[in-house]
């Protein structure tokens, strides 16, 4: 049995209110080309950091199991067996990735594993071990944010508002580009 069919596992989700749902692979190569292209212009090559802001995507969950096929199903789609559903951000774009795991059959080792996994990755939705975390968003307020995904894209008055946001915020990404353009071409 490897690591990656049981162990620790973080799942990623596109976050609520991001413009776009770019992960950091996608960023982390555009920002260094960025940096390049202003050092060679001459400009404030640092500025090209502010594109990693723009990440869209960012760490939802951590866990552990000894089976992650069946867990993933409990988080997709939820579980007659304890009474669940499926967890509120799932309309977030999520995608699973393992993540090393020592001894992978040993729950306790899992367990451990999954504490300092927790500690590292600051997720946002575990709610064990995660108390301290700033931008912790407990189950009840998920639940809230879901419903109002929910009703902006069923009314037409919700998708009037969800095309008003997104005017704003692209009317604040293109500020920040001119922004940046204007320092550039002035030094």
């Amino acid at each position: 049995m490897s690591w990656k069919k049981s162990g620790c596992y973080v799942w990623t989700a596109r976050k609520p209110h991001a413009l776009f749902g770019w992960s950091l692979r996608f960023l982390a190569p555009l920002a260094a080309a960025g940096m390049l292209a202003l050092y060679m212009l001459d400009g404030p090559w640092p500025l090209a950091l502010a594109t990693l802001a723009f990440s869209g995507r960012h760490v939802a969950y951590v866990g552990e199991t000894s089976s992650r096929f069946f867990r993933d199903r409990q988080h997709r789609y939820g579980d007659s067996r304890y009474g669940a559903v499926g967890k509120d951000w799932m309309d977030l774009a999520p995608r699973v990735y393992p993540l090393p795991c020592l001894f992978p059959r040993w729950k306790w080792a899992r367990k451990a594993q999954e504490k300092l996994y927790i500690f590292l990755l600051l997720p946002v939705y575990n709610t064990q071990w995660n108390k301290k975390n700033p931008r912790r968003i407990t189950p009840t307020k998920a639940q809230i944010q879901r419903w109002g995904r929910d009703a902006r894209s069923k009314t037409l008055k919700g998708r009037i508002v969800a095309f008003g946001i997104w005017v704003m915020r692209t009317g604040f990404a293109l500020c920040m580009w001119i922004w940046i353009g204007m320092i550039i071409w002035t030094s």
